[in-house]
């Protein structure tokens, strides 16, 4: 599994290091901030527009390939970022590069379908979560050692390098388990694996599934990811003599401690517990920054989101997939964060103006109310989870 956590942490690295590095792009190559800025873009574009197609390559071919692969490219991408000579260049490698890590995703939650009970899979994925989240706290601190040692380049050859061990590393974790060695306990019994695996639904059903799939990936997309994404700006608009790096680091913590006690609460609660505990933490947080303007309000608020994120998000990874039979879970894990990756990027493109405009009430008051409508979504959905 540390070669899982791997994956899931150098992908998210690599998501984080590009925008604490912008301006030194921009002085290097004589261009704009705006320009370099459409690197990171192109990264949740291509992220976004592959993870189908990993999900059904895992699916097809198993994770372990998955992994493989998409890891390779992006490790030639991380290569070639660190050797780019301009910023057209920047952006393809950019969206290689968002390509490639796009296989963790589906290929993590395919490795994860083997652990039983539920229970256990959230807290797998909890502790993917506190690392994933570890790895954002990390890589601005990778990024300023760099920029004081005098050049961007070596953050993404640190990358690429990283990569390339964790592919080498990969064949070993994602090997198939065995089976029962003679004389171990009996498994599961049939009810047991019904109430976890229900039974296969027609092309009707399938299609249904397919709907609340993507449905929820974008609902969550637009608040969990779009308002975390917003508060730095919005400290920006208002004023506001703190870096705007503490607010995304205090999210990164906020979701760091949370999952510690999310892995506890995972033991002994359901899954409607759980979406219902984020979900309120989400509200919370949202209508605090449309309440009460100011900068210790959106740090505060970047906590709550951390939180929610921890608690919502896991327990859809957890249970979302298992609307759809074994073959297609890959494909339902792809595409719900798929749309949820480009909902966020649209939701972020559509408010950025509003908070120019200073109508931060507007923009996070509607994020508490969506987050509200996404919660009690989750929770209609959850009532045949148990």
């Amino acid at each position: 599994m540390s070669a899982l956590r791997w994956a899931a942490a150098l992908g998210n690295a690599d998501w984080h290091l590009a925008a604490p590095l912008l301006a030194a792009l921009a002085t290097a190559w004589h261009t704009d901030i705006a320009t370099v800025t459409t690197g990171l873009a192109a990264y949740s574009l291509g992220q976004g527009l592959a993870l189908p197609l990993w999900g059904w390559f895992a699916d097809r071919y198993g994770p372990g390939r998955s992994l493989r692969t998409g890891l390779l490219v992006a490790a030639a991408a991380s290569v070639g970022s660190a050797l780019c000579p301009g910023p057209a260049w920047w952006i393809a490698l950019r969206t290689a590069a968002g390509a490639g890590f796009a296989t963790v995703t589906p290929s993590v939650s395919l490795c994860y379908e083997s652990l039983s009970p539920a229970q256990a899979r959230q807290r797998a994925f909890a502790t993917l979560t506190t690392v994933t989240a570890a790895s954002a706290i990390a890589s601005p601190v990778l990024a300023d050692t760099v920029l004081r040692c005098g050049s961007w380049r070596p953050a993404f050859a640190v990358i690429a390098v990283l990569t390339a061990v964790t592919v080498c590393r990969i064949r070993a974790a994602t090997r198939p388990l065995p089976g029962p060695l003679p004389g171990s306990p009996p498994g599961p019994s049939e009810a047991a694996r019904a109430a976890q695996d229900p039974p296969r639904a027609g092309a009707g059903g399938r299609r249904a599934a397919y709907c609340t799939v993507l449905g929820l990936g974008a609902a969550e997309g637009t608040v969990m990811l779009g308002l975390p994404a917003l508060l730095a700006p919005a400290l920006a608009t208002a004023g506001s003599r703190t870096s705007t790096t503490a607010v995304l680091v205090t999210y990164a913590l906020g979701v760091l401690t949370s999952t510690f006690v999310l892995r506890r609460h995972a033991r002994v609660w359901g899954p409607r517990r759980l979406l219902a505990t984020g979900g309120s933490m989400g509200v919370t947080g949202a209508l605090l920054a449309a309440v009460v303007p100011g900068t210790a309000v959106l740090m505060l608020s970047a906590a709550l989101l951390g939180t929610a994120w921890s608690y919502l998000h896991t327990t859809l990874q957890t249970w979302l997939p298992r609307l759809l039979p074994p073959p297609a879970r890959a494909r339902a894990a792809s595409l719900f964060s798929a749309s949820a990756i480009l909902a966020s990027s649209a939701a972020v493109a559509l408010t950025s103006s509003l908070l120019q405009d200073g109508r931060h009430a507007t923009v996070f008051a509607a994020g508490g109310i969506l987050c509200a409508a996404l919660t009690c979504w989750t929770l209609l959905v959850a009532r045949r989870w148990g």
